[in-house]
């Protein structure tokens, strides 16, 4: 199983600039209600200093399963902005491997764009490996609010569909984030994530 990790507005692998020098931190957690499943809950931590970032994940790649990650973070441009950070991590619990990926951000006047890339090298075997990635284009046409719509390849989810398809919606007040991600809509498929962030 494969969690999807939305972006919030501000994370810290997303619109930092490498060139703060402060440590900054931040915390997510996403309940996923999932019609006729299991709901289940994925936790995630973050961690900047400079350019460099890391990742601290569980109920992410897999039930029962801790994974860490650490990049670094290239930005580029000032009107039109775009940041690529590649990553590196590994995963403990039911799922154990090495995990390569990346994350790339762009970002113009009230538009954005957002897609995570992942393949997770399965230590139990080559056929248990698998590819995940996770796309946004969100737009914030007033502030503290971004909307938009958003594509996803999981594992989280049992679906006829390969590729999840949906829409959401974020608000933001000082250093809380909540929005909520339908995926699916008006099909058998469909489900709900509901999500909360909290940078510090």
């Amino acid at each position: 199983m494969v969690s999807a990790r939305p972006m919030v507005t501000d994370t810290p692998g997303a619109n930092h600039d490498t060139a703060s020098h402060h440590l900054s931190f931040e915390a997510e957690a996403y309940y996923y209600i999932l019609p006729g499943e299991k709901n289940t809950t994925t936790f995630m931590g973050y961690a900047d200093y400079k350019g460099f970032h890391s990742e601290l994940r569980y109920n992410y790649e897999d039930l029962q399963t801790v994974s860490v990650f650490g990049g670094y973070r290239f930005n580029a441009g000032r009107g039109f902005r775009a940041g690529f950070t590649p990553v590196l991590g590994f995963a403990v619990g039911n799922t154990d491997g090495i995990i390569p990926g990346f994350l790339l951000d762009l970002t113009w006047n009230i538009f954005d764009f957002h897609s995570e890339s992942e393949y997770v090298v399965n230590f139990e075997g080559s056929e248990k490996n698998y590819f995940y990635t996770w796309s946004e284009l969100g737009i914030t046409p007033v502030k503290n609010i971004r909307t938009g719509i958003s594509a996803n390849r999981t594992r989280l989810i049992h679906s006829s569909l390969d590729l999840q398809r949906g829409v959401f919606a974020q608000f933001t007040i000082r250093k809380f984030t909540s929005g909520i991600h339908y995926f699916n809509p008006f099909s058998s498929d469909h489900y709900v994530i509901v999500t909360i962030d909290y940078e510090f």
